[in-house]
């Protein structure tokens, strides 16, 4: 476990997992002026030598377990595929040392629990890596919304898709996108924007779930639709897809107004519509990881095991709502 004095030296973060988002999450400590990558890990040492090359990194390691054992770290950060980020987690909580877990924070529930388990036995820090929820404009937007800026929330629509192009080396079949074995698929890996936001906005679980896909021959979801219900007759709609091309908005109706966002997962601005005012353009600071790194800091220093914004009774109820919409297609993934 850590051990920060009062006066605070650079958080030392180690990375398993030595992909594309790593480089992202390098750059965006490196941003925040308050930390530094000092070790990554990967079972491919191919990978982790590209990593070093880009970003400079002093020590890589072929093993997770060498790098935890190895270097003094104050956080990690798990950035590999969907299927791993539990077993990954687990081996950096039994050594007390605090996790942030790229989104979806496992490939179902039970292995959220686990997680959960141990880090409340070891006494460590654990969060989901939902960058989205830390963007300044989407906490402005709770704020517009707990003042009733557009009144009671009666519905919301939102849609993530993408046509990534076939060629691309993420759709082989083999790769993270497509395959069963790495927990791939468009609910998992898009589909979980809007759910999350779905759960900020109402606050709750929905009281009732309707939803359906179009799978890939390897057995994901390509495309996916979600209907939800709640216990108020409030209503979400949303789709997603990784093979098809639509604007990425996002619209919040309530009883006097609506808030239009696009591409709500990353976007630093949003619209207010009300009737009989003139429209409204709320423009906040860029998005970006470096919010959720400063979050992770912030509960770090305050002795936190998480984070009172983004808790992980939260995070299961999440992956919970994943696991219901993956039943009702009888989609399951390798062990399951």
């Amino acid at each position: 476990m850590m051990n920060l004095d009062n006066e605070q030296k650079p958080f030392r973060w180690g990375i398993m997992g030595c992909g594309r988002i790593a480089v992202k999450f390098f750059t965006a400590l490196s941003h925040t002026g308050e930390g530094l990558v000092v070790a990554a890990a990967s079972k491919s040492m191919h990978r982790a030598n590209r990593l070093q090359r880009k970003t400079g990194i002093e020590t890589i390691y072929s093993s997770y377990e060498a790098m935890l054992d190895s270097d003094e770290l104050d956080a990690v950060y798990i950035a590999n595929t969907h299927n791993a980020h539990a077993d990954s987690a687990l081996l950096c909580l039994e050594r007390g040392i605090p996790v942030l877990i790229e989104k979806p924070i496992t490939q179902n529930a039970k292995q959220t629990e686990r997680i959960i388990a141990a880090a409340r036995a070891n006494n460590t820090f654990a969060m989901e890596a939902m960058w989205t929820r830390f963007n300044p404009a989407v906490i402005k937007l709770q704020d517009v919304l707990a003042a009733g800026t557009i009144g009671e929330v009666r519905s919301l629509e939102a849609e993530f898709c993408v046509r990534m192009n076939p060629l691309n080396p993420k759709m082989r079949p083999w790769n993270r996108m497509c395959s069963p074995r790495l927990a791939g698929g468009a609910l998992l890996d898009l589909g979980v924007y809007p759910i999350v936001f779905a759960r900020m906005v109402f606050g709750q679980a929905p009281a009732s779930i309707s939803s359906s896909a179009d799978m890939a021959w390897t057995g994901v979801d390509k495309s996916s639709q979600y209907t939800f219900e709640y216990s108020n007759g409030a209503r979400a709609q949303m789709q997603t897809s990784f093979v098809k091309e639509r604007p990425r908005i996002m619209v919040i109706t309530g009883t006097t107004g609506s808030i239009h966002m696009t591409g709500f997962h990353g976007s630093d601005r949003f619209i207010i519509r009300r009737d009989g005012r003139p429209e409204e353009v709320v423009q906040c600071d860029p998005s970006g990881f470096e919010h959720e790194i400063r979050e992770v800091h912030r509960c770090l220093k305050a002795g936190l095991t998480e984070s009172p914004s983004m808790p992980l009774a939260e995070t299961l109820e999440t992956m919970q709502t994943l696991d219901a919409i993956r039943a009702q297609w009888g989609m399951k993934y390798p062990g399951e």
